[in-house]
């Protein structure tokens, strides 16, 4: 990605802590008869009020989202082994590193539902219904929000934050800010659908554009390996940027021009070479993830995009009383100092490419 989101930290996280003590302290140590007495002291209040509430019906029966599926997955839970509640409560902790997955950590291995099956398919089903309901229906009942906090408080503190307006997986898309009244969808950078235990862990959760979300990323999985004859999320590991990684990417774009013939651009004229000192790896997974090199190479061949950003340098550097040169650097300035207003990250090595086949 382009730019990394700063994290912020939230009152929604405590859904996270409710879920740390589930798994670890009930779950894996079930034995007996479930009592509710047995949750975390906050979520033993959400369930009692859903149970006894009528206030929430219009969502269908909350009970079953709550109380039933940790009931049933508590008595499953029962017929494992010592050994293996101790390898989920570990693969627990694993799928909720989500720094150490996107670094490709040999020591956290992370687990799909593929290993819950191995164990028992009964637990796989009400696990994964389960962890899917809790981002799509839970965390956003009142008995929740009342104790941790809505999610449209949240987005509003994560975009007074991260105010830069753009979506960092593309760098060009707009992101809905706190002078909006929608926001964005909130994207599983792991999928949900794929690892268990982390649909609400919001260090996997960030906003993203529509069209890297729904258009590109859908399902697919950052820290594996696509299957280019299949286009299919493959064994092997690999290394993905982190949304709230420190570590800035410092990614460099390099772009060549097969012709100068600009009114006949096309994709397949453009040479597009994106790297990262150190992090060929994550650079792969984001250009094959958000589909980069197809959008970005569209962008500069497209009307109002590349063919504006070269017709100003040529139409109205005597407007200014520059040459096209004077005006190529002027804008080159302007695109360092501001490279996410624009495309400018891109307008720039475009801009560049067209001067070296003499349009400029």
């Amino acid at each position: 990605m382009l730019f990394n989101y700063r994290y912020v930290k939230h009152d929604i996280e405590k859904f996270q802590t409710w879920l740390d003590h589930l798994v670890k302290e009930v779950w894996c140590k079930a034995a007996g008869k479930f009592e509710v007495g047995l949750l975390h002291a906050d979520l033993q209040e959400v369930v009692l009020e859903i149970y006894n509430t009528d206030d929430s019906k219009p969502r269908g029966k909350t009970s079953d989202w709550l109380y039933g599926p940790i009931r049933d997955i508590f008595d499953l839970f029962k017929n494992l082994s010592e050994q293996q509640r101790q390898q989920i409560s570990v693969w627990y902790d694993n799928n909720n590193d989500i720094e150490a997955l996107c670094a490709n950590d040999a020591q956290k291995a992370p687990i799909t539902y593929a290993e819950i099956q191995a164990i028992d398919p009964h637990l796989e089903r009400a696990l994964k219904a389960f962890c899917q309901s809790l981002f799509s229906n839970v965390i956003h009942l009142k008995a929740v929000t009342s104790r941790t906090a809505e999610i449209d408080s949240h987005y509003e503190a994560f975009v007074t934050e991260n105010d830069e307006g753009k979506c960092p997986y593309c760098g060009y898309s707009d992101i809905k800010g706190q002078h909006h009244s929608k926001r964005e969808a909130y994207d599983h950078f792991l999928p949900k659908g794929t690892y268990p235990f982390n649909s609400v862990n919001f260090r996997n959760l960030a906003p993203m554009c529509y069209e890297c979300n729904s258009s590109y990323k859908l399902q697919n999985d950052p820290i594996r390996n696509i299957d280019p004859l299949h286009n299919a999320n493959a064994g092997t590991r690999r290394k993905a940027f982190y949304s709230y990684s420190v570590t800035v990417s410092n990614i460099a774009i390099d772009l060549t021009l097969a012709t100068s013939e600009i009114n006949k651009l096309c994709p397949s004229d453009i040479t597009l070479n994106i790297s990262a000192l150190g992090r060929d790896e994550e650079v792969e997974a984001w250009q094959d993830i958000f589909g980069i090199e197809e959008r970005y190479k569209a962008k500069c061949c497209a009307k109002n995009d590349g063919m504006v950003w070269l017709s100003r340098i040529i139409e109205e550097c005597e407007n200014y009383g520059l040459t096209p040169t004077q005006m190529l650097e002027a804008e080159i300035l302007v695109a360092e100092k501001k490279p996410w207003h624009d495309s400018n990250f891109l307008k720039k090595p475009f801009l560049l490419a067209c001067q070296a086949v003499g349009l400029i």
